[in-house]
């Protein structure tokens, strides 16, 4: 994978990602870097994905996204080249369609939960895909993905489960650098990606409901 022409602004929140700057620097892309000086007591400090600190350093240096990782590097929201926030139903759409486009997503269906917007599953359904639904929680994603072999899944609040990479709601770094690696090439910007899913940015609203209902 290579990032190679890219400029991101990494937020790592003082925790457990703090390192994810070398790995995004060895894919290519030229990176700055957030919340990578943890101190024992820092972790977490006045974050909130993505920070206002983040978005105004995505704009003024020109970058083409923000990433921001918790301090347990367990979600991940990024942010536009305008430093607009893209969530984890919107990241969800834009690996699933890079995967279905590569014959990546096993069964061509996305696990997500009944908190994810419908306009993700009208999405999904446009690329050939489907998607499987679950009740609240990374844990019932992981539990659904292991039962029918699947192999992408995840949450609006930005736990995403890449089962063929690892093997818990951890998504972390690998998540936006999936996301990213269709633009790497391609030179596009997160923008022009989003626009890609019309379904998602006129807001379908979020479902309610049980699993089995909302399947």
């Amino acid at each position: 994978m290579t990032l190679e022409g890219l400029k991101i602004v990494v937020d790592c929140a003082n925790g457990a990602a703090y390192k994810v700057r070398g790995g995004v620097q060895r894919a290519g892309a030229d990176v700055i870097a957030m919340g990578i000086r943890p101190d024992g007591t820092n972790i977490n400090d006045v974050w909130r994905a993505p920070s206002a600190e983040l978005q105004q350093a995505v704009v003024k240096s020109g970058a083409h996204l923000g990433i921001a990782v918790d301090g347990d590097a367990d979600r991940v929201i990024i942010c536009d080249e305008l430093g607009e926030e893209v969530d984890g139903d919107t990241i969800m759409a834009m690996c699933a369609q890079r995967m279905i486009e590569r014959g990546e997503l096993n069964h061509n269906t996305l696990v997500a939960t009944v908190m994810s917007n419908l306009g993700l599953e009208r999405s999904i359904e446009r690329m050939g895909g489907k998607l499987s639904r679950v009740q609240v929680g990374d844990r019932y994603v992981v539990e659904e993905m292991r039962s029918n072999g699947y192999n992408f899944g995840g949450e609006q609040s930005g736990h995403l489960v890449f089962l063929d990479h690892m093997t818990t709601g951890d998504g972390g770094p690998p998540a936006p650098c999936r996301c990213w690696r269709s633009c790497s090439r391609a030179a596009s910007r997160c923008r022009k990606l989003r626009r890609r899913d019309d379904a998602l940015s006129a807001g379908a609203g979020e479902l309610q409901g049980e699993g089995q209902a909302c399947r």
